[in-house]
């Protein structure tokens, strides 16, 4: 849960400011704790990941929010980002799958379609033959009388 108040507080920097070092937030936050302060460019770049913001020099120290970003915050924050994103992945997975049977249906029947056509074209060239066949048999027939 520190990992996401930190991000949440990161982020909410990067929104209230044009710029922000990572490294100054994490001192804020990470006053005592060794450990959290080493992981603060991985979890910056988390933030990078997930797109609400990204990174402002070379160094990769500089963070300025994205438009997703700017959106999050005006739903509520890193933490309603966390809980709401996975319902929209849900959301987006569900759609998706239904766009595939959908396509799967639609391949079917023209797959149906074309092997419908296909046998139809071959018994027509069928009947073409038979006739020209036909037609040959009554022209030599009536040559001999």
């Amino acid at each position: 849960m520190e990992n996401e108040a930190f991000l949440s507080k990161l982020l909410d920097s990067c929104y209230r400011q044009d710029t922000v070092n990572i490294y100054d937030v994490g001192i804020e936050h990470f006053r005592n704790d060794e450990t959290g302060f080493s992981q603060i460019r991985m979890l910056a770049h988390h933030l990078v990941r997930a797109k609400l913001a990204t990174y402002a020099d070379e160094e990769d120290t500089l963070l300025k929010i994205t438009n997703y970003g700017r959106y999050w915050m005006t739903r509520g924050g890193y933490l309603v980002y966390l809980k709401e994103e996975h319902e929209l992945k849900e959301k987006r997975n569900h759609e998706k799958e239904i766009h595939q049977e959908r396509l799967l249906e639609a391949r079917l029947k023209l797959t149906h379609y074309r092997l419908l056509g296909f046998w139809v074209a071959l018994v027509i060239s069928a009947l073409g033959l038979a006739l020209s066949v036909f037609n040959l048999f009554l022209f030599l027939n009536n040559q001999k009388n």
